[in-house]
């Protein structure tokens, strides 16, 4: 590797998991457009980010324990499990809106305008 490369690599190094996982999506769009400047295969890379969710089973899951939560008939372990399934949706859904954002500007629209486009509400989740 050269320097330049080597020196990337150690500031990657210091970056917290959700940090290189933003930055490695960025190489990865990056080195997308690079190969391909068709903005139809850029648009469809975004709209398949976009389209990201969480397994079927987790989202049943999710739907389980926030009912329960709701019934106010939680367990601990059960309230800890609904917590960390509201935290991968809510990665999910920063993720998401920075691809939307992304698209929009692809497309010239607002983010608002661009979620009408493609039937998206406002409350995203997993």
């Amino acid at each position: 590797m050269n320097s330049s490369v080597t020196t990337l690599f150690h500031e990657a190094e210091r970056l917290d998991n959700r940090s290189l996982d933003a930055f490695i999506d960025d190489i990865l769009s990056l080195r997308i457009r690079r190969e391909t400047p068709d903005k139809q295969k850029e648009e469809a890379m975004l709209l398949k980010k976009i389209n990201r969710s969480l397994p079927i089973e987790q989202i049943q899951r999710f739907r389980v324990l926030n009912q329960k939560r709701l019934e106010d008939d939680i367990s601990e372990p059960e309230y800890a499990e609904l917590l960390i399934l509201l935290d991968k949706i809510e990665k999910l859904n920063v993720s998401r809106l920075k691809y939307l954002t992304s698209l929009a500007r692809l497309r010239k629209v607002s983010v608002r305008e661009l979620m009408n486009q493609l039937g998206i509400s406002n409350s995203l989740n997993g």
